[in-house]
């Protein structure tokens, strides 16, 4: 029997599925990540509906999110990325849930779409001038908040800056999404980060490993798991796999947690719905998947506010 040396623990037998792979290089100095995305950027486009600018932007989004939860541990934890921006796209929001589990939507979805050259979609003109916000709740007093603005809008430096600026963690972040035919074919990422002791000849090695890096998107293409794209980049005889994990597009939205969201609108609000004979249709931003509530439900609601 010959081993598998890309096998990870944890990662889905099925290598083509979405999943994350976590390592360590050159000598435990180095952090290395890697992440298809896929499945979960398809179908979050499909619910969407997004143009092809909004889908490269959502892909890239929901890759970085996902790459910099993976210091969760507690099945409680969450992770909240906002992205706003002065482009057409508006923005982003996404929550990573404990597990690689995430749920996003733009708050633009048909907007247009400018390519640097064919094949090459200019997100940096879809996301324009803004900031990008990280809020981890983990157990603390209060979530922790960081906080920076957008460097170039092409997201995987902005997510670069935000580790740098606002967590003092030095790092490579490459994101990729592929489009064809205006639906997504591949999505992901990596994330290479420096550890405690780390100097600067593995600063200087990383670099140059990382000038003239083949996208992600296209190695995803070409059939390289990311367990295969971390061994490709880090060109580390000796790089150590720690851990795999499935990734998956989940929503936790549900009749109760609307009604959640009704409740807190308040008695006078409460007490106009109930007149209305239609009732009310909610939907959620995630999933976009509508609850109605008939007058005799929101009475209820008002006779518990």
């Amino acid at each position: 029997m010959i081993e598998n040396p890309y096998y990870v623990p944890g990662a889905p037998e099925d290598t083509t599925r979405d999943h994350i792979v976590i390592a360590e290089g050159l000598g435990g100095l180095v952090k290395c990540i890697a992440i298809n995305t896929s499945a979960a950027t398809s179908e979050l486009c499909r619910i969407h509906e997004t143009t092809s600018a909004a889908s490269a932007a959502l892909g890239r989004f929901i890759t970085g999110s996902l790459l910099i939860s993976e210091s969760m541990k507690r099945p409680t934890d969450k992770q909240t990325t906002v992205l706003r921006g002065n482009g057409p796209l508006g923005g982003i929001t996404c929550v990573t849930d404990f597990g690689f589990k995430v749920r996003a939507y733009p708050v633009e979805n048909n907007i247009p779409t400018e390519y640097y050259r064919p094949g090459k979609i200019n997100v940096s003109a879809a996301v324009g001038e803004g900031t990008l916000t990280v809020i981890r709740d983990i157990g603390l007093k209060e979530p922790y908040v960081g906080s920076t603005e957008l460097i170039s809008g092409e997201i995987a430096e902005d997510f670069t800056y935000y580790l740098a600026k606002s967590e003092q963690t030095p790092s490579i972040v490459s994101l990729g999404v592929l489009i064809e035919k205006g639906e997504v074919t591949h999505s992901g990422g990596l994330m290479i980060q420096l550890l405690p002791g780390a100097g600067d000849s593995e600063i200087d090695y990383l670099e140059a490993r990382a000038k003239d890096f083949p996208e992600i998107s296209f190695l995803l293409a070409e059939g390289f798991t990311p367990a295969k794209i971390l061994d490709l980049f880090m060109g580390d005889p000796d790089l150590r796999y720690l851990s795999g994990a499935p990734v998956s597009f989940e929503c936790t939205c549900s009749k109760e947690r609307m009604s959640e969201g009704l409740a807190a609108l308040g008695r006078k609000d409460l007490e106009e719905l109930v007149r209305d004979e239609k009732g009310i249709t909610t939907q959620c931003h995630f999933c976009n998947k509508s609850y109605h509530f008939e007058p005799a439900e929101i009475a209820e609601l008002l006779a518990q506010s």
